[in-house]
Order: C-alpha cells, then sequence, then structure tokens
C-alpha cells in the first residue's frame, strides 16, 4: 500500500470534492491545517466543493460552521448536501401544499420548505394526521429521543404507507477517535426491513449527486472529469461513488478508515482509491 503526499497529488487537478467528517473536520472539531489546506488550493487555482451527506442544515447554516472555525473560503455554494438532491423528488413527486412527516432537527424543515411543501415533526403526528401525510423522510440522528423517536417514525411509515425518503443513506458517524455511532441511514435500511418496502435514498455513494456536484462545478469553469479529484475517508461511499462517476478517488486515513485496516479493506471490498494518503494536511 503506497501512501502519497496529498498536496503533490492534488497539483494535477482543476477541482477537488471533499467529504466532510474525517476529511476536512472530526468529532471534536476541524482538523488542524485545514484553512492552510485551502488557502493552498486557491493559490494554485483549483476550485473545491465539499459532497456531504449531513441534511441536517442548509448550506447556508453548513458554511456558518466553518465560519465559526475560522474558514471564511468556505462558501454556501462550495457545498453540495444530499437533502438538495432530494427536493427535486419532493418537487417532482409530491403535490404543492401537501404535508411531510419528518424525522430529524428543526434545521432540515429548509428541505422540505424549498419544495413548496409543508413540515412537520414526527413527534407531533397522531393517527388522525395519517390522511395528510403525502411524504415522510428520514433526515438525521438526532434531535429527538432516539428510541421513542424511531419507533414513532416506525408507526408513521405503516400506517400512511406514504413514500419515505432518505436524504442522509450514511449507516455511522464518528463521535470519538476510534469510536462511531448508528446513523439514520442504518434506521432507515432496519425500517425498509420490517415494512418490507424500498425507500428513496440520496447521496454517496450514489452517482447522482456526483452528477449534481460536477454541474456546479462546471457553472464556474469547464472541466472534464478527468479534472476533478475526489476525497473522502469511507471506501463505500466516497471512494466507490468517485469510481462509479468516473473521476480519480483519494482515500484518506484521517477518519473512518484507519491505516492498519486500509489494505484489508480495500482488497475485501474490491474498492480501489486512485490514491491513498494519510490526510488532506501533509504532515498529518
Amino acid at each position: 500500500m503506497e501512501i502519497q503526499v496529498f498536496k503533490e497529488v492534488v497539483k494535477q487537478y482543476k477541482v477537488v470534492f471533499f467529504d466532510a467528517y474525517g476529511v476536512l473536520k472530526k468529532h471534536n472539531g476541524m482538523i488542524e491545517g485545514v484553512k492552510e489546506m485551502l488557502e493552498f488550493l486557491k493559490d494554485e487555482g483549483i476550485d473545491f466543493y465539499i459532497i456531504t451527506n449531513d441534511a441536517s442544515r442548509s448550506p447556508e447554516l453548513l458554511a456558518q460552521n466553518y465560519h465559526q472555525a475560522g474558514i471564511d473560503l468556505i462558501q454556501a455554494e462550495n457545498l453540495v448536501s444530499s437533502a438538495m438532491m432530494s427536493v427535486g423528488f419532493l418537487k417532482e413527486n409530491i403535490h404543492p401544499g401537501s404535508t411531510v412527516a419528518y424525522l430529524g432537527r428543526t434545521t432540515s424543515e429548509y428541505f422540505i420548505k424549498c419544495a413548496d411543501l409543508v413540515p412537520k415533526r414526527m413527534e407531533n403526528i397522531t393517527p388522525d394526521d395519517y390522511t395528510d401525510i403525502k411524504c415522510v423522510m428520514l433526515f438525521d440522528d438526532g434531535g429527538y429521543e432516539f428510541h421513542p423517536g424511531i419507533n414513532k417514525a416506525l408507526n408513521v411509515i405503516r400506517g400512511t404507507g406514504a413514500p419515505v425518503v432518505v436524504p442522509n443513506p450514511d449507516k455511522i458517524y464518528p463521535v470519538s477517535d476510534g469510536e462511531v455511532a448508528v446513523a439514520v441511514g442504518s434506521v432507515a435500511n432496519m425500517f425498509e426491513a420490517v415494512c418490507n418496502n424500498e425507500f428513496f435514498h440520496f447521496g454517496k455513494p450514489d452517482v447522482s449527486v456526483f452528477e449534481y456536484a460536477f454541474k456546479v462545478a462546471n457553472n464556474k469553469r469547464k472541466v472534464s472529469k478527468r479534472d476533478v479529484l475526489m476525497v473522502g475517508d469511507t471506501l463505500d461511499t466516497d471512494i466507490i461513488g468517485g469510481n462509479n462517476f468516473g473521476i480519480d478517488t483519494v482515500l484518506v486515513l484521517s477518519g473512518s478508515t484507519v491505516e492498519k485496516q486500509a489494505d484489508y479493506l480495500i482488497k475485501e471490498k474490491g474498492i480501489e482509491p486512485t490514491y491513498i494518503c494519510r490526510s488532506v494536511v501533509d504532515g498529518e
């Protein structure tokens, strides 16, 4: 397993797609040196975008999180959220003004309102509301009491028969160095098995989010796929998604995939990144 220096790799490209968690930040904040790395990209004339499965907040609120950490180079236009993909689905399939039940944080209501629909928190729904619910959305693992929240969602899904949209397909997320927690993607998979139903999933590894980001990048400057590099810490979302879209990929060992496991996981899963780097920050 050959480990390369990120700065040397990235200079070959015009556009970089970054994952967020495990690449730019960890459970306890930004990875030290990310600000300087982004300034390096700016100086080199390399555009960057963050492709995230975070469906808990609008791009503007996500950008504010980076600003609070002192990274002003990241603006809302640099962020491509998986939840943005679900807005198009809602507009095409759910009648304007309809009620959408959701599980997650109140900040996720932004995406429902973008589709001209009416959000209603899962914990406020009663069986009397079932006929009004035209869609159910599973945004996040937080913003509610977990056990009663998922039980309530399960019964709303069963009781309404409404289509279910999952804007964040992540199965786990890091909570400390070496430890993870169950994410809403795992909850959605459990619901699908219990309900014997198929939900609508958006986000990595689906190529649609890469297609969307590629269009955003081309609105700024004309590039081809060979000009784009995807950087992520997870083989079966970031790396396989980038591979399937036809762009080069970097697996970083600063997040979900750690160095001692990387070689085994690559061979076991059969998912080959173009490059492997310890971090996007040289010396990490």
